[in-house]
């Protein structure tokens, strides 16, 4: 059947209609959904001299032992070479690996340079091995800014605290908040943007808010491998690779 000018006009229109439209869509970046490192730049502050140090019972007496999967049997603080690290929040989250133990529970505290205690309280050690966040409730003061403090965790192996308890501490320095960073990348429109905000956080030397916000992005998406590889990215750019591939298991 022969096709009439008319049509040819129609057609015509209905092509260059088309070509507008495609070329209106937004041109897909692929280097935009590339991997996002997630390294950790430690900031010049050290850790103040402490005159006190971690206790020497036998690991023993606490049922320290490699689980399956499992590569250390020594309770270990998730911090840098330094012992210190940074926040910008008021009260922030700590992360200690916990081995497989028969140990039910620890007592964790909360000092400032001239040792007054700011928190204390005990808590329930997890089932399994690996690694436990401990979060600081609203209860707890606030810490203060460019101040020190010192945490620690005494494993209670026995029916109560003994001046000889495996102690692990480590140290928290809040600073003044960068309003270009967020701390609170699970508000972003995907993982993507979350890890880009978590790698700010980890470039800028916030130890504590890199290792919270990127364990609240994994606790949110349990499968997402891409992740799990930025956690063991941040944990060994801070020479925590033994610990790196261990659970979060609370």
């Amino acid at each position: 059947m022969a096709i009439n000018s008319k049509s040819i006009i129609r057609y015509a229109l209905f092509g260059i209609a088309l070509l507008i439209a495609v070329s209106s869509l937004p041109v897909l970046n692929t280097a935009s959904y590339a991997k996002t490192k997630v390294t950790f730049r430690p900031p010049a502050n050290q850790a103040p001299k402490s005159t006190t140090g971690g206790a020497s019972r036998d690991s023993d007496m606490c049922g320290f032992s490699t689980a399956q999967n499992t590569s250390s049997t020594v309770v270990t603080p998730l911090l840098p070479n330094t012992n210190i690290g940074l926040t910008t929040t008021e009260r922030p989250n700590i992360f200690v690996y916990v081995p497989k133990t028969i140990a039910k529970k620890a007592f964790f505290s909360v000092q400032d340079e001239n040792t007054n205690h700011y928190y204390q309280t005990t808590i329930d050690l997890p089932e399994k091995p690996g690694v436990m966040e401990i979060k600081l409730p609203d209860s707890a003061p606030q810490l203060k800014t460019n101040k020190n403090y010192k945490w620690s965790l005494a494993v209670i192996c026995g029916e109560s605290l003994e001046p000889d308890s495996p102690l692990v501490s480590g140290w928290i320095r809040r600073v003044e908040s960068n309003h270009n960073l967020s701390n609170q990348p699970s508000n972003q429109a995907s993982s993507k943007n979350s890890l880009e905000s978590v790698s700010k956080l980890a470039t800028n030397g916030l130890w504590y808010d890199s290792l919270t916000a990127l364990a609240q992005l994994r606790r949110e998406q349990p499968s997402n491998q891409n992740l799990a590889d930025s956690w063991q990215e941040l944990l060994k750019s801070a020479n925590l690779n033994e610990i790196a591939k261990e659970p979060l298991v609370n």
